[in-house]
């Protein structure tokens, strides 16, 4: 923390693929490109490529600003209208739009190749900066995970 509670980040990396902003949107498996680690964070990768999958820590640079209530846009392509979806509260979604704009992915590691990293499923737009990078292991799934009832009849589908 540095100043009157201001909290500093700086990018290790960024995401580079080369889809638009609405191709990213538009597929529910994410899209394939790469994480292109900045230089004096490379030794940093050392043993990662044993991973099957990262996490992503990211700075969502496109956020459009910080409501607290939002619709999940994401249902409209499920044939839902925006109008009928349920307003909820921004941290009952998994919108972009946040008060702090921070995202975690989940995204398969195909490769590492020196600072480069090969991976599959980023829902990132290009250019986002990225925070941190950790390993993903399945002993940190969440085996009884449950969802809200509302959250569930929508997504059976209209």
């Amino acid at each position: 923390m540095t100043g009157a509670g201001a909290v500093v980040l700086r990018p290790i990396g960024f995401v580079r693929h080369g889809y638009s902003d609405e191709e990213v949107r538009a597929r529910d498996g994410g899209v394939d490109g790469v994480v292109e680690v900045l230089p004096e964070y490379a030794e940093g990768l050392e043993g990662l490529e044993g991973f099957s999958h990262i996490i992503l820590v990211a700075y969502l640079h496109k956020s459009r600003g910080a409501p607290l209530k939002v619709r999940l846009r994401r249902l409209a392509r499920r044939g839902y209208r925006l109008e009928d979806l349920p307003l909820v509260g921004v941290f009952a979604s998994g919108s972009p739009d946040r008060p702090n704009p921070i995202a975690l992915t989940i995204a398969r590691l195909r490769a590492v190749r020196g600072r480069i990293l090969e991976v599959g499923g980023l829902d990132l737009y290009d250019g986002t900066p990225v925070l941190d990078i950790k390993p993903y292991s399945p002993r940190w799934c969440v085996r009884d995970a449950r969802i809200p009832g509302w959250l569930e009849r929508l997504l059976g589908g209209p």
